[in-house]
């Protein structure tokens, strides 16, 4: 669950950014990224896994050209990593956080239950906005799509989900979106879990949810939004091992740069 707020506070900024192919050539996100906390603002890099080096330093590049006063990387490799007084300082005095990660699990299982975890619920809700970039994205939720199959049809099985970081339960996150042909997936999470709304992240397009809880879109391509709010008859208890899942009455959205959707009230604005 998120953190909760202290008295006259606003939670910080949640950003989930697919997965980065260079193709925001105006650098509409790392704009949007900056204008989200103070002139000059320190970033900090929380990695885990091998992730494509040349694409964070290129992203890091840019965050430093934009504005941002420096960058700092940490490498998560074992559970004691988040634990470190240098890890937990780093994020302390950091004004943008991002959490980068090849596999959402990968990232959950070294930071879950740690003092780092409970540090960053703690900024955000005193309103240091955090980002997940590609894989990073689906751990910001409270149930986090952890891996499955391709596939447009949602089937029993095809989809795991997992503990993320809470940040949010208001979203499930899949960083692949209809152009990863996951939609499947993303619907067997939300039979599963018909309170959330899913979204699934076109690569260098982002998702930016305020302290209102309104959710703009920035960047190249677009993002999927599902709203199960009105789900009718579905077949989620009868169907067996890989078999089709029925879901029926969902209302979908496709939201491209400068959309806005309110998450409360679930409408586009």
């Amino acid at each position: 669950m998120p953190a909760r707020l202290a008295p006259d506070q606003s939670r910080g900024h949640l950003i989930a950014i697919g997965v980065f192919a260079g193709l925001d050539t105006e650098q509409r996100i790392i704009s949007r990224l900056l204008s989200t906390c103070s002139q000059r603002a320190q970033v900090c890099f929380l990695v885990a896994g091998e992730l494509d080096q040349r694409a964070l330093d290129e992203i890091e590049t840019a965050l430093l050209a934009n504005g941002a006063g420096g960058v700092r990387r940490v490498n998560l490799a074992s559970r004691a990593d988040a634990e470190r007084s240098e890890t937990l300082g780093a994020v302390e005095n950091s004004d943008l956080i991002v959490l980068a990660t090849i596999h959402p699990l990968k990232l959950t299982t070294l930071v879950g239950g740690t003092g780092l975890a409970k540090l960053l619920r703690r900024r955000n809700a005193d309103g240091t906005p955090i980002a997940g970039l590609g894989a990073g994205a689906a751990v910001l939720s409270e149930h986090m799509m952890a891996g499955g199959e391709s596939g447009t049809t949602p089937r029993m099985g095809a989809v795991t989900l997992a503990p993320g970081l809470g940040l949010t339960n208001r979203v499930v996150i899949d960083q692949g979106g209809a152009a990863s042909d996951r939609l499947g997936r993303l619907l067997g999470a939300l039979a599963l879990n018909p309170f959330a709304l899913g979204l699934g992240l076109d690569a260098d397009t982002a998702a930016f949810i305020g302290p209102d809880n309104v959710l703009e879109v920035v960047g190249h391509g677009g993002i999927t939004l599902v709203d199960p709010s009105d789900v009718g008859p579905t077949n989620i208890t009868e169907a067996g091992p890989q078999a089709p899942i029925s879901i029926t009455n969902l209302h979908l959205h496709v939201l491209v740069h400068g959309t806005r959707y309110d998450l409360d009230f679930r409408r586009p604005l």
